[in-house]
């Protein structure tokens, strides 16, 4: 909810998240859900899985997006 206020917030204002702030959020999710799988569900090794390798996607996808930024 805290996520939604902040958008329309940005929004209000006349400012739109950028890729990388999106993608920045969605890693923090990911990761988020990710380490709650590992702490109370440590037999869920298939869901485990699939948060890791979508977290290192969208990790992948923010240092591609930064390398173009620099050049």
């Amino acid at each position: 909810m805290a996520q939604q206020d902040q958008q329309q917030d940005q929004q209000q204002e006349g400012q739109q998240p950028s890729a990388l702030q999106l993608l920045g959020r969605a890693l923090t999710d990911i990761r988020k859900v990710q380490n709650l799988l590992e702490l109370k569900y440590p037999d869920q090794g298939e869901a485990i899985k699939m948060q890791r390798e979508a977290g290192d996607l969208v990790w992948n996808e923010i240092q591609r997006l930064q390398q173009q930024q620099q050049q």
